[in-house]
């Protein structure tokens, strides 16, 4: 799943099919390299607006949960910027911050405590990917030698 503030939309600065085309040319990559993302979540609102789906605030998480019926305690989500990491803190998931885009601010210095506690760091989203493909071998190799 992918949630994304979008506040381009609401100021006009871009129309909906210029966002659905690069959400398309998105999927399209990621299909060439054996991925896919089930679903887009965004908000078209701005700061000024106050609206309850605008990361940091919580609201397109819990779409999330509620779409696919699904508890998002404990659920990895990652991001480059605190919004991000904020946002799916508040319902649960597991932050993790990669250190490209905006989190590249934060390289090579202790994270500010406003950052969501037990916040992982990773270099980039690749680093973030082996975190996730290791952590979920971990308990299947247990598993197999018990």
């Amino acid at each position: 799943m992918v949630a994304s503030n979008q506040s381009g939309l609401g100021r006009g600065l871009y129309e909906i099919s210029a966002l659905n085309a690069i959400q398309a040319k998105m999927h399209k990559l990621l299909s060439a390299v054996g991925g896919r993302i089930d679903a887009i979540f965004y908000c078209p609102h701005g700061r000024e607006d106050g609206c309850h789906c605008r990361k940091p605030s919580p609201g397109l998480f819990e779409q999330i949960g509620e779409r696919f019926g699904v508890e998002l305690h404990g659920v990895p989500t990652v991001g480059d910027r605190l919004e991000d990491l904020l946002a799916g803190a508040a319902v649960g998931c597991e932050p993790h911050l990669v250190l490209t885009g905006r989190g590249a601010a934060y390289m090579g210095r202790p994270l500010p405590d406003e950052f969501p506690a037990g916040t992982r760091v990773h270099a980039d989203l690749a680093a973030f990917a082996a975190y996730l493909i290791e952590k979920s071998a971990v308990p299947k190799a247990a598993s197999a030698a018990g």
